[in-house]
Order: C-alpha cells, then sequence, then structure tokens
C-alpha cells in the first residue's frame, strides 16, 4: 500500500542546509535565557502541540537559530524550518518516547538496530546509545547530513549512516515534500532522479550486517514496498524482536501486517501515529 498525499517537488535549497549550518562546534548555539523560558513554558502545556507547537517554534527561532539541544543523552542541532520532529525534539519531552523506549528495551553491545526514515536522528540516536550498531536510512540529503554531525557531536561510533529510499526494487527517485514539512517527504520513482532506490536486503548486505534485532519503518506510505518483500525472504537472524512501524489512521500497513502475523509478531502497543511490535518467543 503507498498512501496517496498532496505533496509538491523538494527544492534544491531543502536538500541542503542553511550557510554556516555545520560550521560551528556543537554547544555554540545553546538556546538564551528567553529561549529557555518559552521552551520551558511550551514543554509544560499545550503549546507543543498542533499549530501552536508552530507557532511556538517560530517564536523561539526568530529570536536566534540553529539551537543545539540535548535529548535522552543526545546532540540535536535543530534548525526549526519546517520540520515537525525538530518542532518536537525542542517543545515536547516525551516526544516518540514510548516507542524509543520500546525498541531500546533489549539492545546493547552486539547487538544491531535499523532506522528506515531516520530524519535528524530522533530514533537512530538513541539507539545507538545503547551501544548497539544502528543503520539509518534517509532518502533526503539534507537529514543525512543533519544526522552525521548530530551523531559526531554525540559522540556515536556505531551508527552507518545511509543516503537511499528502500523499495522493492533497485533505481532512481526524485523527492517530493508533503505539507510543505521536510520532516514528511515522499519518493518518486523518476531515472533522472538523484536519490537511490535499494532494497533493505541489499544495504544491510552491503554493511556486512547479519542480524536484526529491533526496527523501525516510517517513509511515508512505502512501508510494504520496503519492509514486506525483506520480511518474506529474511533468514532468522534478520527478521528483528521489535519493530515500530507507522500507521495511517486506524489500520496497519496490509503487507507488513500479513507478513507480522506470519512470522508471530503481536501488537503490543499505539500510539498517536506507530504501532509497536514484538515477536513471541
Amino acid at each position: 500500500m503507498v498512501i496517496e498525499r498532496d505533496t509538491r517537488a523538494v527544492t534544491e535549497a531543502e536538500t541542503g542546509a542553511p550557510v554556516g549550518f555545520f560550521d560551528a562546534p556543537f554547544g555554540t548555539h545553546t538556546p538564551g535565557a528567553l529561549q529557555k523560558a518559552l521552551i520551558g513554558f511550551a514543554r509544560r502545556t499545550f503549546f507543543h502541540r498542533g499549530k501552536l507547537r508552530y507557532h511556538m517554534t517560530n517564536l523561539i527561532t526568530a529570536l536566534g537559530h540553529p539551537l543545539d539541544v540535548t535529548r535522552m543523552g543526545c546532540a540535536f542541532r535543530v534548525e526549526g524550518a519546517n520540520n515537525l520532529i525538530e518542532y518536537g525534539l525542542l517543545l515536547h519531552p516525551g516526544y516518540n518516547k514510548p516507542e524509543i523506549d520500546f525498541l531500546c528495551a533489549d539492545l546493547g553491545p552486539a547487538k544491531v538496530a535499523v532506522d528506515i526514515g531516520s530524519n535528524v536522528g530522533l530514533y537512530a540516536q538513541p539507539l545507538a546509545r545503547t551501544g548497539a550498531r544502528v543503520v539509518a536510512v534517509d532518502a533526503n540529503p539534507s537529514m543525512i547530513k543533519r544526522l552525521a554531525f548530530n551523531a559526531d557531536a554525540s559522540a556515536l561510533d556505531t551508527l552507518d549512516i545511509v543516503h537511499a529510499a528502500v523499495g522493492e526494487g533497485s533505481g532512481m527517485a526524485s523527492l517530493e515534500i508533503h505539507r510543505d514539512d521536510v520532516a514528511i517527504v515522499n519518493i518518486v520513482e523518476d531515472q533522472a532522479g538523484t536519490v537511490p532506490i535499494r532494497t533493505l536486503a541489499d544495504i544491510l548486505a552491503s554493511l556486512d550486517v547479519t542480524r536484526v534485532d529491533a526496527l523501525k519503518i516510517d517513509i511515508e506510505g512505502h512501508e510494504d514496498a520496503a519492509l514486506a518483500p525483506f520480511l518474506a525472504d529474511a533468514s532468522e537472524d534478520m527478521i528483528p524482536d521489535r519493530i515500530v512501524i507507522e500507521r495511517v489512521g486506524p489500520e496497519d500497513y496490509p503487507g507488513c501486517h500479513r507478513e507480522f502475523t506470519r512470522l508471530g509478531f503481536e501488537p503490543v502497543g499505539r500510539t498517536k501515529s506507530n504501532s509497536m511490535y514484538l515477536r513471541k518467543p
């Protein structure tokens, strides 16, 4: 199942970063006193939700940006411009924390986690903080560059970062943006595009990954094309014990759900946007 969305083409500027974004070391752009007060206020109130979140973020970043913040022991340089994930990192102390805690539960050294649709590292960095090896994949080169900066600032050396769209075959793609939010990019097969399409099996094989323990996937409606074929052919060691998958409305992606059922996964929790699956022993 591929979700149809109202989209537009991603601009060249949206695949890069503002001039000077990476020049100064992390910590240079610590929020000022007024910004800290506004962030603290938003975190304690409903100003971290809905349209108010957008206006509050604009107010805070109007006082100076980018901003260097830490969350779950990890570094994030936040620009805040049209990126829902960065809004959450800045304003919402519990943003996606149940899903992250679920994936981290059994991780540690010698374990492997995969984050498909990694963005700036909301999941990938805390997963790597456990000592596990983490493969982080994103189609937007801007997010790849920002994640690399964040991971370096966090001193995470077990994080493999891959620029690719994940699908059921190989090819090239262009990017489209949904709701003017650079955290929500859609891939469109296009042989003249600049983004490689790769299968998950190919990505993991190229990195000599021979086991997967936890997996998160959020790639704007392409979950069935990316994950279901991988699970259908995966060896036992490559089938994760824990999966977090984005859902649209009350239902999960049908192809993935069929594979989860076949492999003995049980739904153990749902949040506003995601489903959590645990594989039965």
